[in-house]
């Protein structure tokens, strides 16, 4: 028998996203990318899915009808906003992803790349005319919003650059840093005013949604910059355009933007104060083939009837 594990996002048409998850696949099992990715079209291949795979497309409790098979749902990443996660956990069916400690490092290594670059600007010093003066990190404030996985990894990374280390989290006191230290404030208002690079590092849910907007903006520095490898859906778009061309701040370094995928006429590609990434942060080599490896494991387990280990519901099993 062949188990068929469902892809439902655009994305998977890309080869070699396929094999990362193919190359780990247990025998047996057979990986579908549909031509057509509009629900109509794909509930002939739902209804024969043993599993379904995403990256940032939704999953939807539809598409879980759909699949009377279905075991298993999941991604390679950590975030889970894309699955309706209450859906599947009525179902009974596992949601399966990649813990945030195994992404943690290349993201906090991206979000460190991208404060360099705002700071540092090295594609504008050729030529004749050279561009403002460099802006040093060393002494300038990191402030952290989320000290998870993620920002406890930034922070420690902003520590080795001499800078202060700000942060307003949800767990107040949870994070132990060793050699060095972190100051939480009490709000993040305080945070957005004293940070010279506010750096997001937190879940996108109806709370953090719109997280950062017009409001905010008004709070920090005009010399501040922000800095986003989280969710596009934590940043009002259209009021971060309006700062970056009002100068109410210094500029933005983003991994991810609402909406994803954006046009690419889009207003903000016209900013020059911007250094855009195509939400590739955690996409280094190793870490990928240990994602992809671990969600074949997950859906091998889920399939044969055992626990799956590495799962954002585990009170299925209740």
């Amino acid at each position: 028998m062949t188990y068929r594990v469902v892809a439902v996002d655009p994305r998977w048409k890309d080869a070699g996203r396929q094999k990362f998850l193919t190359d780990h696949l247990a025998e047996g099992y057979e990986l579908v990318v549909p031509k057509d990715f509009e629900m109509a079209a794909m509930r002939k291949e739902l209804e024969t899915a043993s599993a379904l795979v995403t990256g940032l497309g939704d999953i939807t409790a539809e598409m879980m009808e759909a699949a009377p098979d279905l075991r298993v749902v999941g991604k390679a990443g950590t975030g889970v906003d894309s699955i309706d996660v209450a859906a599947a956990t009525a179902m009974k069916i596992p949601v399966a992803h990649a813990p945030g400690w195994m992404r943690a490092t290349p993201v906090a290594e991206h979000a460190l790349t991208l404060m360099i670059m705002l700071s540092r600007k090295p594609w504008l010093w050729r030529g004749e005319k050279r561009p403002p003066l460099h802006i040093q990190m060393s002494g300038a404030s990191a402030g952290i919003v989320g000290l998870g996985n993620i920002g406890q990894r930034i922070a420690a990374r902003c520590a080795a650059f001499d800078m202060n280390i700000l942060a307003y989290t949800r767990t107040r006191g949870k994070f132990k840093p060793e050699g060095f230290s972190v100051e939480e404030t009490g709000t993040i208002e305080e945070l957005l005013a004293r940070a010279d690079y506010v750096i997001l590092s937190l879940p996108l849910n109806g709370q953090t949604r719109g997280l950062i907007g017009a409001k905010e903006f008004a709070l920090m520095k005009p010399s501040a910059f922000l800095i986003n490898v989280s969710r596009g859906g934590h940043v009002v778009t259209d009021d971060l355009v309006a700062a970056l061309g009002e100068g109410n701040i210094a500029g933005a370094g983003l991994d991810v933007i609402d909406p994803d995928p954006i046009s690419g006429d889009h207003p903000i590609f016209s900013l020059d104060n911007v250094v855009i990434s195509p939400h590739c942060a955690a996409q280094t080599e190793s870490t990928q083939r240990e994602s992809y490896a671990l969600l074949s494991e997950s859906i091998r387990l889920a399939v044969e009837g055992k626990r799956v280990e590495s799962l954002v519901n585990p009170e299925i099993y209740d």
